[in-house]
């Protein structure tokens, strides 16, 4: 079995030193740009945000279903858009959240299912001229 030369163990040892610079180096980078800490629940800034783009023809009214519970939060007329704000002290602990948008004269209904929220959280909903094309998205 052959034996590296010093030149070789070296250069071994310098690929290692420069390896393990890289790695600290690109450790302190991702710390450096951790996202900012998600506001704390009580305050105002924990509140949910509820921006309602209506594109369909009919004026819709718009419902937060917490814990099983639908709330009315307000309406949104026809190609306009509507911001609503939710209490983040509302969701409990339990944490169940879904919207409810009913165009006004209408028996359809778009339910956007579970959503995954946090504190301060935004959830934005489109409303299709078709209403089963609506969509929803958390931010």
């Amino acid at each position: 079995m052959a034996h590296p030369s010093p030149r070789q163990e070296g250069r071994a040892c310098r690929r290692g030193v420069v390896a393990a610079q890289l790695l600290l180096a690109a450790a302190l980078w991702a710390c450096s740009h951790n996202a900012p800490p998600a506001p704390q629940p009580g305050t105002r800034a924990a509140n949910l945000v509820v921006a309602v783009e209506n594109q369909n023809v009919n004026d819709v009214d718009v419902f937060a279903n917490i814990n099983g519970v639908p709330q009315r939060l307000g309406t949104v007329t026809s190609q306009q858009t509507g911001n609503f704000e939710v209490n983040w002290d509302q969701l409990g602990p339990a944490g169940h959240f879904s919207l409810i948008v009913s165009p006004i004269g209408s028996d359809a209904v778009y339910r956007s299912g579970s959503l995954p929220l946090g504190p301060g959280s935004t959830v934005a909903v489109q409303v299709a001229p078709v209403l089963r094309n609506s969509s929803t998205q958390v931010y």
